[in-house]
Formats: C-alpha cells, sequence, structure tokens
C-alpha cells in the first residue's frame, strides 16, 4: 500500500510540476472521473495543448495480474475524427505504463510492470462539460514474467 501511495503521489506531482512550469494547456481540457471494464476506477487526463495529453488512472485490474492498477500514458489526441450531427468523435492513440500491486494467485505480493498502448474514442459534450470515452489498451508486462494483455474500458470524465 505504501508503494500505490508513492507513485500516486509521484503521478500528481509530476501534473503539478508541468502546470508549475508553465506548460500552457492553450485550450486544452483537464478532466477527472471514472472508468469501467479492466482496469475499474478513478481516471483523469490533463491537456497538454489541443493535440497531447496525460492519461492516468489509480483503478483495480481484474486481467491476468489482479489487483491495484496505477498507469500513466502519453497521448496524441485527435488522430482521427469522426463527424456526426452532434459533434466529432475524436480517436486518439498513445504509450505509457502500468504497474499493478498483485493480491492474487501464483504472484500474490508482486509487482507487475509493463508498457501499454490504448487506442480509443473520445466524444466532448458542452453542456454539461463532460466527456465519454471507450478504450483498448495494449499491454505488455515484463515483470515478474513476460505476459500480453488487453484492457478494455468505458468512462465517463468531468471537465474543467
Amino acid at each position: 500500500m505504501k508503494k500505490a501511495l508513492i507513485v500516486t503521489c509521484t503521478l500528481l506531482l509530476s501534473f503539478a510540476l508541468v502546470e508549475f512550469l508553465g506548460a500552457e494547456a492553450a485550450h486544452a481540457d483537464n478532466a477527472l472521473g471514472v472508468v469501467i471494464g479492466d482496469p475499474t476506477g478513478i481516471s483523469g487526463r490533463f491537456g497538454l495543448d489541443n493535440a497531447h495529453s496525460l492519461e492516468g488512472a489509480f483503478a483495480y485490474s481484474f486481467g491476468h495480474y489482479e489487483g491495484t492498477e496505477i498507469h500513466g500514458t502519453y497521448l496524441w489526441d485527435h488522430a482521427r475524427s469522426f463527424k456526426t450531427t452532434e459533434g466529432p468523435i475524436n480517436m486518439y492513440y498513445g504509450l505509457g505504463a502500468r504497474m499493478i500491486f498483485i493480491n492474487h494467485g501464483d504472484h500474490d505480493g508482486d509487482i507487475a510492470l509493463g508498457a501499454r498502448a490504448p487506442l480509443g474514442v473520445l466524444y466532448n459534450f458542452n453542456n454539461p462539460n463532460i466527456e465519454v470515452f471507450a478504450e483498448l489498451a495494449l499491454a505488455l508486462d515484463i515483470v515478474p514474467s513476460t505476459d500480453v494483455d488487453l484492457d478494455i474500458g468505458i468512462g465517463l470524465r468531468v471537465r474543467f
């Protein structure tokens, strides 16, 4: 649990440092909400500019390694847009890392570390200021053993 707290504080400090150093989020949105699926938990997004953002989650993984998951991803937003009568649905992709504090099975007590590559779609509502998203993320864990996992989630975040 101490490790999860340290990693969470490190992520929060990283977001604060980027803001403090003047990474201007020109017309970029920040958002906080939930993701449901694998993993399920709290999800946040920090807009760096109109084309890039940082995304992270503190959640519970039900996949190959079951336990508390923390992940962070650098996203390329607006990779492709699909027009609808209500507004565009934007596709995004990214590259990041995940850490799972395993609490079940053969690796109980171990930590899984690996790369994470999501592909998703996001739709922004303007009134209220919310975004809904769905994503598939391919994960390649290298610790405690090499393993490939597919995360699937849908979520809702409030933009501010």
